[in-house]
Formats: C-alpha cells, structure tokens, sequence
C-alpha cells in the first residue's frame, strides 16, 4: 500500500502544472483584441480636429493608419494576466468616440464637389466661345465675286476701247502719211515739168502749179479732219457685222476748226448708228483749223460713215 499511495499525489501535481502552463500560453491570446481599440482612437482624434478648414491638409490628416500601431500592445498585456483589469475601463471611452470620428471624416468629404464642379464651368466658357465664333465667318462671300467679276468685266472693255482707239489712230496716220507721200510726188513731177518757150505757155505753166498747190493743200486738210473723226469712231461690235450701213454728211467748217453746221445728205436707215456718226462729230469738235494758204474763212466737206471707215 505504502508503493502505491504516491501516485496520486503525483499526479495531481502534474495535472495542476499543466492546467498553469496551458493557462499562461492561451489566457493572453484571448484578452488581446480589447487594448487594440484604446490604442487606435485615442491618436486619430488628436490630428483629425486641427486641419478640417481646408480640404487637402484633411486627406493628409487620413494617410496615417493608427491600426498599424495595435501591433505594439500585445507584449505589455503578456507581462501579467492582473492587468486586464485595467483594460477593462478603457474599452469604455473609444467605443463612445468611435462613432465622433466617423462623422468627422464624412464632414472632409464635401472638397472632391469643388473639384468636379470646376468641369460643368469649363464646359459652358467652351459653348460661349462656340457660340462666337460663326459671326466671325464671311457668309456674303457671293457679293466680292461679283463685285470682282463686275470689275474684270469693265477692265477688259476699257483695254478693248483702247486698243480699237490705238489701231483708228494708226490708220489714221498712215492716211496721213500716204497722203503727204502724194503730195510730195506730185509737187516733184510738178517741177520736173519742161517750162513753155513763150509768155502765153509761162503764163499756163504758171497757173497750173498754183492750182495742183491748192489742191494738194486741200487733200492734206481732209486728211486732218477724218483722222481726228477715226480718233472718236468706236462703233459697237453690233454694228460693225451690218457692213450695208452707210450715211453721208455734210460739215461746214470756221477758220477755227468749229463745226458750224452739220446735215445728213442721206441716212443708214438706222437711228441707232444715225446717232452714234452724230456724237462722233460732236466729241470731235473742234475740227483741225483751215490752213491759211487756203484763203477761206469756212470751209464744207462732206463724208460717208461706214461701220469699218470714214471716207470723203
């Protein structure tokens, strides 16, 4: 009996130890979690109050994590179980200000509206500034291509006149100039005329140069006169296809070179070209004046107008 009466005892023992021991392992790892909340709440609610004024310094306020820092406590609730007494009270104070920093960080939400309410401004100061742009734009742009081809249309007609001015002049001068060839021919055949032996030929020879003279003389001032006509004589390009068209007038001429009067020996037949010889022969008064080796104080001429030339 005395072998065996140990083994009670012993185990008892030993069953006691271990009851210590697996209480010191798990008893620590139950009461953790409960300073983890004291840690975390008591250090936001400090930075939180400060910056709610101004939208950015609140979101740097919020990248701290305090949950991080829960990792610190559990090595002093591991030193001995009596302390969890002391935990006890503080679990009571952030459980009641949890919910005060909830409400704070929905008060710092209202800076992301201001962001977005920037875009709708952005977007109608880009409509106004659509909305001016058309008036700027030419519309009539028609009217200057017109206006510019009304233009081009009188240019070319004003150069046309003066080319058909410049060739009526030139015609005009070689007349001139074939007329005063004539004459110089005539006046040297003239000279190179054998004289009369006796005075009744001297006195024929005599009077026949002194005629051809005035002659020629009065040829040269045709010559003058229609070609200060041809320098007025535009005829329009209607009249000219009509080549039929012809109208005699007499014009009496002063010493001046006036047109004292002026009459239709016969007309075209036509008012309107009837009307144009009339303002040609206005637009060229005055006429060139009568040479005074002609010894006339007015001086008649008559003259047919065709659509192509003047001629006597």
């Amino acid at each position: 009996m005395r072998s065996n009466g140990w083994k009670l005892p012993f185990n008892i023992a030993l069953g006691i130890h271990i009851m210590i021991l697996l209480a010191a392992v798990y008893l620590p790892g139950i009461f953790k979690a409960k300073p983890k909340f004291a840690d975390i709440y008591t250090v936001s609610l400090v930075n939180i109050t400060e910056p709610v004024e101004n939208a950015p310094a609140a979101a740097k306020v919020q990248q701290p994590a305090p949950p991080k820092a829960a990792a610190k406590p559990p090595p002093p609730v591991a030193a001995a179980p009596p302390k969890i007494k002391q935990a006890a009270p503080v679990e009571e104070t952030p459980k009641e200000e949890a919910p005060k920093e909830v409400e704070k960080v929905e008060t710092v939400e209202p800076a992301p509206p201001k962001a977005v309410s920037l875009k709708p401004l952005k977007q109608k100061k880009v409509k106004e500034v659509k909305e001016q742009v058309p008036p700027k734009e030419p519309v009539p742009t028609p009217k200057k291509t017109n206006v510019e081809r009304k233009e081009i249309q009188k240019l070319a007609e004003a150069l046309r006149e003066e080319e058909i001015l410049s060739e009526k002049s030139r015609l005009a001068r070689e007349a001139l100039d074939q007329e005063r060839q004539l004459l110089a021919d005539s006046i040297k055949a003239s000279e190179a005329r054998p004289s009369a032996s006796s005075s009744e030929q001297q006195g024929t020879g005599s009077a026949a140069p002194g005629g051809s003279s005035s002659t020629l003389i009065e040829k040269q001032y045709q010559a003058a006169i229609s070609g200060r006509l041809h320098q007025f004589y535009t005829v329009p390009e209607h009249m000219r296809k009509d080549k039929n068209l012809t109208a005699v007038v007499v014009i009496t001429i002063e010493q001046s070179g006036e047109v004292a009067n002026m009459v239709f020996e016969s007309k075209s037949g036509d008012r309107m070209f009837d009307q144009f010889v009339s303002k040609t022969i206005e637009a060229a008064n005055p006429l060139p004046p009568i040479p005074p080796a002609m010894k006339k104080q007015r001086y008649e001429i008559g003259l047919s107008f065709r659509p192509d030339s003047i001629q006597q």
